[in-house]
């Protein structure tokens, strides 16, 4: 139902009984969109259990008393929910990929607060690094200039789809780099950063550093470009004092790591050095 909800293209978009619905630029495809969706609609609702899932394209809990969802191993299902979109990356426009992650977070948030869980929903944009400075030096304007544009295509991509997002953070603003300082400023009192120096093949595309066996064919293994760093100054978190740690961690508390058959594969990425 969401696929077909959401997919049909471009154009216009009306508000229906809360809910953003995306439809065609002609007036014969909107009403054929209008009456499927209406088909849709009543077909669920003729199910109760179904019809209790439409009510998630509304933003206002339901009473009930029955508070919470299923407990997992490592959700109580009743503590407060918080769920976050990936901060997304600006530099370029929202594709349908930011879409489809926005919309899934979405249907657990109003899941959720239908449950009767307190839920704070967090969405917003990544505004730093080399891409974005590349994408700024293209079209001729300063990276906070940029970022102030693309940011807005993103909030604007949340007002169409009807996302119920509680905050909306841009990196660039002022209470995320007190925030981001404050972090620091922690770390270095006990002694968790340290002045090192880093070399290697780097991707400015994956933001990620690869080693000589990882390139395929002198790329990243992603396909992306890679260029030689030299040696360079930087500060690193001491993330290796945590190892052992981590790994006792694990052993109490066996269910932590989601999916289960993901656990082998970070015990030995673990094991193999931090």
């Amino acid at each position: 139902l969401l696929h077909k909800l959401f997919v049909p293209s471009c154009g216009n978009h009306a508000q229906v009984s809360g809910t953003v619905l995306l439809s065609s630029s002609s007036s014969a495809a909107a009403a054929a969109f209008q009456k499927k969706t209406a088909t849709a609609a009543a077909a669920i609702s003729a199910r109760s259990s179904a019809g209790r899932m439409m009510q998630l394209f509304s933003t206002t809990p339901t009473s009930s008393s029955s508070i919470g969802t299923p407990a997992t191993s490592y959700d109580d299902g009743i503590r407060p929910y918080q769920i976050t979109t990936p901060i997304y990356y600006v530099n370029d426009k929202p594709h349908i990929g930011h879409a489809y992650t926005s919309i899934a977070c979405d249907v657990l948030a109003r899941y959720m607060r239908l449950s009767g869980r307190e839920v704070f929903f967090l969405s917003g944009t990544d505004e730093h690094g080399q891409k974005v400075e590349q994408s700024a030096a293209n079209k001729k304007v300063s990276p906070q200039e940029f970022v102030d544009t693309v940011s807005v295509a993103f909030r604007e991509l949340l007002d169409l789809l009807n996302i119920s997002h509680d905050q909306f953070i841009r990196t660039t603003d002022p209470t995320h780099k007190a925030a981001v300082q404050h972090l620091w400023k922690t770390l270095a009192d006990n002694d968790q950063i340290y002045l090192g120096q880093y070399e290697g093949w780097y991707s400015v595309r994956d933001e990620c550093f690869y080693n000589e066996s990882e390139l395929v064919d002198g790329k990243a293994p992603t396909g992306a470009d890679v260029e030689w760093v030299a040696k360079e100054e930087s500060y690193f978190f001491k993330l290796s004092e945590y190892g052992d740690k981590l790994l006792e961690f694990y052993e109490q508390n066996p269910d932590f790591i989601a999916p289960k058959s993901r656990r082998n594969e970070v015990l030995s990425f673990v094991k193999g050095g931090l």
